[in-house]
């Protein structure tokens, strides 16, 4: 009965550590697998091949995130994470709760009774604490927001799997070298310390990191009211210019009409006047309608890109009919979204013969609609693939853009985010539902 308690809430532990830490909700399939894994891997092997029986455990576990999530190693991360605060803790309440029994690690273990109190405890406490310190990781800090950089990810899940490895391998080769527990229970205190200095240095990352993209967010800023500013300014001076020929174009026409030269006029007017009126004119009548945009953050954004569109020979239509205030999110994510979207697909739009491109925002029961339209080729992947990393219809190298809006956008429960393929367009539509 014994074996059963402490190889079930060893389970339980290590389900707690995996499940409660994960940045999204598992189906409930697939943590009822990884729970019956998780204690049924303990109950078999570790009678037999002691504290060794851990790296089954550990190894299956991993394999396990593998299977049933998709960035993995950002999920197995955060379940190393659980299993090193699990172990470590463990470590720091057997010391605790000798101190309170006034009995030695050994005789706590020895004891039937106090083995199975602490065990039960200790699974309970491991459920509580790893519930809370997952809601403070993805809903607190927003880590899936910040932690975009694979490489950076990549860095984090090796450092945390050679400390674990190390982990297990104190316990169980000292168990079969026969340490007695006081030694045992130092380096438990040592690996408590690494593991505190994991903390702190991953603490340390996260906000460099968070100050990295508020500084990247402040430069696409500045760029796009750089962009927007000088757009104005070019305006101005068609305006400017357009006022100073407006005479010489009125007293050339008078000329026509005074010879009653109705053919020279309409050639005139075709040749001369027209062009002008479009310079004039066209993007700037498009261009006005973001004026209904009333966070300058994005409205400069939208702005620079709908520019750069028109330099490349895009048709573009902008639909605003009515002013957009509320956004529902935060103005810069939503522009980083919005700008990963446009850029992508005034991409797409300009390898198409047709080279059209649509933007329109307007509520619809107080909730914020966003449709871009694109004209593209047809994709060489699923819609849904094409926002993982590395996943792109424009070679190797490529496909990071959508995958860091759906880390955006993940942080956000009030977005959803549809995208579908109509030949030719590729429509994605945002909807920020009011918070």
């Amino acid at each position: 009965m014994t074996y059963f308690i402490y190889t079930f809430t060893g389970g339980f532990c290590n389900y707690f550590s995996c499940v409660n830490l994960l940045p999204s909700k598992l189906k409930n399939s697939s943590k009822l697998f990884i729970f019956l894994y998780a204690f049924g891997s303990l109950f078999l092997f570790n009678r037999i091949y002691g504290q060794a029986s851990t790296y089954i455990t550990f190894v299956g576990m991993l394999l396990l995130i593998l299977l049933f999530t998709k960035e993995s190693y950002l999920y197995m991360s955060c379940y190393l994470f659980g299993y090193l605060y699990t172990i470590s803790f463990n470590y720091l309440f057997m010391w605790a709760a000798g101190i309170l029994l006034k009995m030695d690690m050994q005789e706590l273990l020895a004891h039937q009774g106090m083995s199975m109190i602490f065990s039960i405890t200790y699974s309970i406490y491991c459920g509580i604490s790893t519930k809370f310190i997952g809601w403070y990781i993805h809903k607190k800090l927003n880590l899936l927001k910040y932690l975009t950089n694979k490489h950076l990810i990549k860095a984090i899940f090796i450092n945390l799997f050679i400390l674990v490895f190390f982990y297990i391998f104190n316990f169980s080769y000292g168990e079969y070298l026969g340490y007695n527990y006081g030694v045992i229970a130092l380096n438990g205190i040592i690996f408590l310390l690494l593991f505190g200095i994991t903390v702190f240095l991953m603490y340390s990352i996260y906000k460099a990191t968070l100050s990295e993209q508020a500084y990247n967010n402040r430069m696409a800023q500045f760029e796009n009211l750089r962009l927007y500013t000088e757009r104005l300014e070019n305006s101005y001076g068609i305006m400017r210019k357009f006022k100073h020929d407006y005479m010489n174009i009125l007293s050339t026409m008078s000329g026509y009409m005074e010879e009653n030269n109705m053919k020279g006029l309409t050639e005139y007017y075709g040749e001369k006047v027209l062009p002008i009126s479009h310079a004039f004119s066209e993007s700037d009548t498009k261009l006005g309608a973001l004026s209904k945009v009333k966070n300058t953050a994005l409205k400069s954004l939208l702005s620079s890109k709908f520019i750069y569109s028109m330099e490349t020979g895009i048709k573009a239509e902008i639909e605003l009919t009515e002013p957009i205030e509320a956004l529902y999110m935060d103005a810069l994510d939503l522009s980083r979204v919005v700008g990963i979207f446009l850029d992508n697909a005034i991409e797409a739009a300009a390898e198409t013969e047709e080279k059209e491109l649509i933007f329109c925002m307007f509520y619809k029961d107080e909730n914020l609609h966003l449709i871009i339209q694109n004209t593209t080729l047809p994709p060489d992947h699923s819609l849904f693939e094409l926002r993982s990393h590395g996943i792109s219809t424009k070679g190797e190298n490529r496909g990071v853009g959508l995958y860091n809006a759906a880390m955006i956008l993940n942080a956000y429960k009030n977005a959803v985010w549809d995208t579908a393929y109509e030949a030719p367009y590729f429509i994605q539509e945002l909807t920020l539902f009011k918070i």
